[in-house]
């Protein structure tokens, strides 16, 4: 775990925010937001200082696919807090970003943190290698 790393939580369910806002703390974290909706979401991936994300894939209806356009383009990495079993109403591009199912063990979502702050993943940005080629572009989302 990477002490201090600053993390975007995205999920529009309350207390489910509050739970993962609360694991991130307790990893020596620090949760940005949370952010309940794309709007919201937007503001924080385009102006927080961040290292990573968790994102849910519905807010409140509405796919979080701009919010990973933003966060790609500003080379941010991410994964995906999700009931989804079915991803296929994703971009392909986007479908193998890693995802913990709700609700998340706390191995689960420390080893995806673990993973997303340590490099690159399949289908997600990495800070650590600009010019990885499994990286999601903004343009590809």
């Amino acid at each position: 775990m990477i002490t201090g790393s600053k993390i975007l939580v995205v999920e529009d369910h309350y207390l489910l925010a509050e739970d993962v806002c609360e694991f991130i703390t307790d990893c020596s974290m620090k949760a940005i937001g949370p952010a309940n909706c794309v709007e919201s979401a937007l503001v924080y991936a385009r102006e927080a200082d961040l290292n990573g994300a968790v994102l849910d894939i519905d807010l409140n209806g509405r796919l979080c696919l701009p919010v990973c356009a933003m966060l790609a383009s500003r080379n941010i990495p991410f994964i995906f807090h999700t009931g989804f079993s079915d991803l296929s109403s994703l971009p392909p591009e986007l479908r193998s970003v890693q995802k913990v199912a709700k609700p998340f063990g706390h191995d689960e979502l420390r080893k995806a943190l673990e993973e997303m702050l340590a490099g690159p993943m399949d289908g997600a940005p990495s800070q650590a290698d600009p010019a990885d080629s499994k990286r999601v572009t903004a343009s590809q989302v």
